[in-house]
C-alpha cells in the first residue's frame, strides 16, 4: 500500500525543549527568544527553520547561531519552529517570519511563489553543496538502489529535496512510480526520524540529507551505527538562508555582513564548527537550477504537481 507523501504525514509528537525555551515559548506565542542584555529593547528578528530536525534538535543545533545574530545585529532573535517545510514557506508568504533556513527543495517552491533571492548558503568541504544519501542497514543484503524494489522506504518531508524528491527521481529513472516500486512508503517528517525508522526495522531504506547524516555521525555516532550509505546523489546547492519579501535593504545587508563574517571571528568560527559548517557565502538562484530541473522532471512524470 502506498501512503502518498502528499496526502499523508505521520503525526509527529512535539519534542519538549529545554526548560528555558519552554518558558520563552509561553511568552512569545510558541516562539523561543534569544537576546543579549544590550539588545532587549530592539525590534526582533523572527527566524524559521523547516522540519529537517525534530524541534528539540533544531533548538539545540541552532541556538548559538541565533544568539550570535542577536549580539551582532542588536536585534533579539525569535525561533519559530514549524512541523513541515511548507509551513515555513507559508510564513514567508504572509510576511510572518523575517529569516528562514530552507531545504533546497523548499527553496525552489518558495522561489516559484515569491521569487525570493537566497541570502547565503553554507560551505562544507570547500563547496556550497550537499547530497542525498540512500541508506540501508548493514547486513541487509541491499547494496544498491535497485535492490530496494519491493521493500518499505521512508521519505522525510514531502518537499524535501534530499529526503523525498531525489529518491522519487531515482524511481522514475528506473521506469516506475514510487507506489509501484516500494512495497509501502512512510513519511517521517524529518531526517532524524527517517534514520530512527530504519534502525528500528520499520523500513529497509531511507534517503537523508548529507549535512544531517554527517552531523549525527560526528556528534552522536551511535545514532547511525549499523547503517550503510549505498548511494550518494549528484551535488545540489546547499540549503539557503533567505529573507522575507520586503525586508529593508539595511537589515538584509546587515545580516549578510554578520553571516559572511562569522568565519573571520573567533566566536563565530567556533559556532560554525559546531554546526559542521566552514563558512556562509553569498549565493544566487542559479545555484539551485539542478533542483528546479529535478522537480520539473517529477512534474512531467506525474509524481508531483
Amino acid at each position: 500500500m502506498y501512503l502518498s507523501p502528499r496526502r499523508l504525514a505521520l503525526s509527529l509528537l512535539a519534542a519538549l525543549l529545554l526548560a528555558l525555551s519552554i518558558a520563552a515559548c509561553a511568552n512569545n506565542g510558541g516562539a523561543s527568544t534569544h537576546t543579549a542584555d544590550s539588545v532587549a529593547a530592539a525590534s526582533e528578528i523572527r527566524i524559521s527553520i523547516d522540519g529537517m530536525f525534530t524541534p528539540k534538535e533544531s533548538y539545540s543545533v541552532y541556538s548559538q547561531l541565533f544568539d550570535y545574530i542577536a549580539k551582532k545585529t542588536g536585534h533579539p532573535t525569535v525561533l519559530q519552529q514549524t512541523g513541515s517545510y511548507s509551513e515555513v514557506n507559508d510564513l514567508l508568504a504572509r510576511g510572518d517570519t523575517d529569516v528562514a533556513i530552507l531545504c533546497s527543495g523548499g527553496y525552489i517552491k518558495a522561489f516559484d511563489k515569491l521569487h525570493l533571492s537566497p541570502l547565503v548558503a553554507p560551505v562544507v568541504n570547500g563547496q556550497p553543496l550537499y547530497y542525498s544519501y540512500i541508506v540501508t542497514r548493514s547486513g541487509s543484503g541491499i547494496s544498491k538502489f535497485e535492490q530496494l524494489r519491493g521493500h518499505p522506504f521512508a521519505f522525510s518531508d514531502p518537499i524535501s529535496l534530499t529526503g523525498t524528491l531525489y529518491p522519487e527521481s531515482r524511481v522514475v529513472d528506473l521506469g516506475y512510480q514510487p507506489g509501484a516500486f516500494f512495497s509501502h512508503i512512510i513519511v517521517a517528517n524529518n531526517h532524524d526520524n527517517s534514520i530512527k525508522a530504519l534502525k528500528e526495522g520499520v523500513v529497509d531504506g531511507v534517503a537523508v540529507d548529507s549535512y544531517i547524516y554527517d552531523y549525527m555521525k560526528a556528534n552522536d555516532p551511535a545514532s547511525v551505527s549499523g547503517l550503510d550509505i549505498i548511494e550518494e546523489s549528484p551535488p545540489f546547492g546547499s540549503p539557503p538562508l533567505v529573507t522575507r519579501p520586503g525586508m529593508s535593504r539595511e537589515l538584509r545587508n546587515q545580516l549578510l555582513s554578520v553571516l559572511t563574517g562569522m568565519d573571520k571571528d573567533p566566536q563565530g568560527k567556533q559556532i560554525l564548527s559546531k554546526l559542521g559548517i566552514e563558512k556562509f557565502i553569498p549565493v544566487d538562484k542559479s545555484l539551485y537550477n539542478s533542483v528546479g530541473s529535478l522537480e520539473a522532471n517529477l512534474v512531467k512524470a506525474h509524481v508531483i504537481q
